[in-house]
C-alpha cells in the first residue's frame, strides 16, 4: 500500500495527540514527580507544533510505502493493546512472555510453518529478552512494574 502524505503535518499531529492522551491521566502523582515528564510532553507539544506549521509553511509529500499485510499490521497493533490491558491482571512477566511467544508465532508463521521444536529454540532468546527488560525496568531505572495474581 503507497500512501501520499505531508508527512510533516501527520507526525506533528501525531506528536500531540500523544503529549495530549499523556497529559490528562496524571492520577496520584505528586508536584515534584510530574515536573520532569510534563516538560518532556511541552517539548514534544513544541516540536510537534513546529513540524505542523513547517509543513503549511514548506509542504513536503513524501510517498510512504507500507509493506506487509495490512491485516497483520492491525493485529499486531491490537495485540498489543490487549496486552496493555492484561498487563495489570497476570502481571508483566507472565502477560509479556505470553505475548512475545504469540507475536513471534503469529510473525515467524508468514514464511513458514512453525512448529514446536522451532518454538523451543526460540524460547530462550525469549526469556532472556523479556529478563532484561524486567531487570532494566525494576534494577536500573526502578519502575515497578505491574504484578498481577501470578507475578
Amino acid at each position: 500500500m503507497i500512501l501520499r502524505l505531508n508527512t510533516d503535518i501527520a507526525s506533528g499531529v501525531l506528536g500531540l495527540v500523544f503529549g495530549a492522551v499523556l497529559w490528562f491521566p496524571r492520577g496520584d502523582i505528586g508536584r515534584l514527580s510530574i515536573i520532569f515528564p510534563r516538560a518532556i510532553l511541552l517539548i514534544l507539544a513544541l516540536i510537534s507544533i513546529a513540524l505542523i506549521v513547517k509543513g503549511f509553511i514548506k509542504p513536503s509529500g513524501r510517498q510512504i510505502e507500507i509493506t506487509g499485510s495490512p491485516r497483520r499490521l492491525a493485529t499486531v497493533m491490537i495485540g498489543f493493546f490487549v496486552w496493555w490491558g492484561v498487563v495489570e491482571i497476570l502481571g508483566f512477566l507472565l502477560t509479556t512472555l505470553i505475548a512475545f511467544f504469540s507475536l513471534t508465532w503469529y510473525l515467524a508463521r508468514v514464511e513458514t510453518a512453525v512448529t514446536w521444536q522451532r518454538m523451543l529454540k526460540w524460547t530462550p532468546v525469549i526469556l532472556v529478552l523479556v529478563g532484561v527488560f524486567y531487570l532494566t525496568f525494576t534494577e536500573v531505572l526502578n519502575v515497578r512494574l505491574p504484578s498481577g495474581m501470578f507475578f
